[in-house]
């Protein structure tokens, strides 16, 4: 907008001093030939003066076909491509499951089922009216002895005493914490075996690498007396995927060497950190 104000500026300037017959405009044919009366016409400024309004003419065209072409050439250029098919620009939207990178809170495991101690057999002799008979009788009854020692039925039955003590109920063996053995329980060829072990068999969630997720992973684990590893449960987590990943990899885990209390092999607990880091 800048240049075409200025153009026409200059156009109009040009224009006036063509126009312009007064005696100090050195253009006018009548003071050039009075001042060069007695000089050289073939060149130089006589020659200049005199072709000056042809010279602007020229100028003036060829300033109208640049400006003209300047503007009307984006206006054809984009009325000869308005007619192409436009390339239409789509974004892929990828839905993402937000709830998979929540830490999902791990639900209690169900009571386990109570199963009734099947009931003791009781021993019973069988009771036998007495009546007189002139058969000999093959059994004789029971004795007041006898029946103060079990009880009396209607069939001979071996069982129980019911007088005896019942027996002692199961004994649950107890978990000891690490803190709390003498011998802490270890995985076979110590700690770096172990972690060496886990990044074999570790790999990485494709939904928690694309993401760019990591961290640490507690686990929580008991060995059993014989080394075996048992009740593998979250104890804190990451994400949903990484959470697995870590519970699969203590799973597969060989037999540990069991933690001792007087060189007596117990159940122990142990927490283990397992860390996922992108490379």
């Amino acid at each position: 907008m800048i240049y075409a104000i200025a153009f026409v500026v200059l156009l109009v300037l040009s224009l006036l001093l063509t126009m312009d017959n007064s005696w100090m405009n050195v253009l006018q044919q009548v003071r050039n030939n009075v001042v060069f009366a007695n000089h050289n016409r073939a060149y130089g400024a006589f020659m200049l003066r005199k072709d000056y309004n042809k010279r602007l003419g020229l100028a003036l065209a060829a300033a109208i076909g640049v400006f003209v072409l300047a503007i009307g050439a984006p206006m054809v250029i984009s009325k000869m491509g308005s007619g192409d098919d436009e390339m239409e620009v789509k974004k892929k939207i990828v839905d993402v499951n937000l709830e998979l990178f929540e830490e999902q809170p791990e639900e209690p495991p169900p009571p386990p089922e109570v199963i009734p101690p099947p009931q003791p057999q009781i021993e019973t002799v069988q009771f036998v009216a007495v009546e007189a008979a002139d058969e000999p009788v093959d059994e004789p009854p029971p004795t007041q002895a006898d029946l103060t020692e079990t009880t009396a039925g209607q069939t001979n039955q071996e069982g129980q005493n019911i007088d005896a003590p019942p027996p002692p109920p199961p004994v649950e063996e107890e978990t000891f914490d690490l803190a709390a053995v003498q011998e802490q329980p270890e995985f076979p060829g110590g700690m770096e075996k172990m972690y060496e072990f886990l990044g074999k068999l570790q790999k990485y969630p494709d939904m928690e690498a694309d993401a760019g997720i990591q961290g640490k992973v507690y686990v929580e684990f008991v060995v059993e007396k014989d080394g075996k590893i048992s009740d593998v449960k979250l104890k804190k987590g990451v994400s949903a995927g990484l959470d697995k990943e870590a519970q699969r990899l203590v799973k597969a885990m060989p037999n540990w060497n069991p933690g001792k209390m007087n060189g007596k092999a117990v159940k122990c607990r142990f927490v283990l950190p397992v860390k996922f880091t992108l490379r």
